[in-house]
């Protein structure tokens, strides 16, 4: 299939790399289906998270397990069950980021990852329990 993207013009995108949302996303529950591009290179982070129905709708996520020592999330029953998953082994994680025009100041929001069950393809936003941060700086401040 071909999706129209905000930042990568038309992709051609095999119909089982479509991420579903049965949930949608906080604050866009009426948007379920997504793609995630990955311009560096499989599994190279950052990625884009593009809705297939709304070219304007993409954010930008990272591997939370690449920006931490130890993430582990507890995820409530509700979002396990929406991935189609009793627990939360074998699922992966994503955050979403905020980019400022100061790209240095980026963060990511740890404390409401996405969680993804990669073999039904079923994703969900999840409010961890653990007491992450929402702004999580990626970057290192100069003299730190």
């Amino acid at each position: 299939m071909t999706v129209k993207t905000r930042d990568f013009g038309v992709q051609s995108v095999s119909d089982d790399k479509i991420i579903n949302f049965p949930n949608g996303l906080f604050a866009f529950e009426d948007e379920h289906r997504f793609v995630m591009l990955s311009p560096l290179g499989e599994n190279t982070f950052p990625a884009w998270l593009q809705s297939v129905d709304n070219e304007n709708l993409c954010f930008i996520v990272y591997d939370p397990e690449q920006l931490t020592d130890k993430y582990i999330v507890t995820a409530d029953a509700e979002s396990l069950s929406a991935v189609g998953s009793e627990s939360a082994d074998k699922l992966r994680y994503l955050v979403l980021a905020v980019v400022p025009e100061e790209y240095k100041n980026t963060t990511v929001n740890l404390k409401s990852p996405i969680i993804v069950n990669v073999d039904k393809m079923l994703a969900a936003q999840t409010i961890a329990a653990e007491s992450y941060p929402i702004k999580f700086p990626i970057f290192a401040k100069e003299g730190e």
